[in-house]
């Protein structure tokens, strides 16, 4: 059996939208995961079919580059495939369209499968690994290479993990882990810029009841922040990440950029 590319469509609805009527990031990118699981479905290795055999799949790393954010009641496209295969780490991209097949934007993850009970990464199972990896288009440039690591933190908050907090794996989401990130920062950051690039890695798992302590801080480049989230417990670090800001009118007229088109 060989991957095949996958189409979803979604509409944004105003409960996923900032205050000026824009998709959030974390919206956007659950609309990818959306995607991922129905293409996953349609090649029989969706979550669902992992947790019959006590297995699931988990999300390791996402970069994720914008150009124009979809407004409320704006219809998108999100394609997605598998797009390579490294050991245990299995690449998957996204492009996200407007309508004329505007290219709104795009990403690209590597996920892991994790033994649900054990609560340990696994060697990629012979049903996963007998599906041949078609990429559907020219992949983009994997995610790969360390993150520059946040020395001192210039804005930090602290996060309880809460009931909505969780998923279907018994862990924080990792969209609530990129609201937590972005909500490091200050409003002033958030209101007259807007988020253009994303690189996050997940590390650690945290789940209800722990504390999140989100920290934040400039990084060497101009209007660029490096980020890590961990536990307040155990001081273990459950998130790195570093985001790139554009002002507002520089980006809607951005059209292609690091990750490749």
């Amino acid at each position: 059996m060989k991957s095949v590319t996958g189409q979803s469509a979604f509409t944004v609805r105003s409960t996923e939208t900032d205050q000026s009527g824009l998709a959030t990031l974390p919206a956007l990118v659950g609309y990818m995961q959306e995607a991922a699981w129905d293409n996953t479905t349609t090649m029989g290795i969706s979550m669902y079919e992992l947790l019959e055999q006590g297995l699931t799949w988990v999300l390791q790393r996402m970069r994720v580059e914008m150009f124009r954010y979809p407004r409320h009641r704006e219809g998108i496209t999100v394609e997605t495939w598998a797009s390579g295969r490294e050991r245990v780490f299995l690449h998957r991209d996204f492009r996200v369209y407007g309508a004329d097949r505007e290219l709104l934007g795009q990403a690209t993850s590597v996920w892991l499968v994790m033994d649900v009970v054990k609560r340990q990464m696994v060697s990629v199972p012979e049903f996963i690994t007998a599906i041949e990896v078609v990429p559907g288009k020219e992949p983009l440039p994997f995610a790969k290479g360390k993150l520059a690591a946040l020395q001192e933190g210039t804005y930090e908050a602290q996060m309880p993990v809460r009931w909505h907090d969780i998923d279907l794996n018994r862990h924080v989401t990792n969209t609530r882990y990129l609201q937590w990130v972005l909500e490091t920062l200050p409003v002033e950051v958030l209101e007259k810029q807007q988020l253009s690039e994303i690189d996050i890695i997940f590390k650690a798992e945290s789940t209800l009841g722990d504390t999140v302590t989100a920290t934040a801080g400039p990084a060497e480049e101009v209007n660029a922040f490096l980020h890590k989230l961990s536990s307040l417990a155990s001081g273990k670090e459950l998130v790195q990440a570093k985001t790139k800001f554009l002002k507002l009118e520089s980006l809607e007229v951005r059209k292609f950029g690091s990750l490749g088109v």
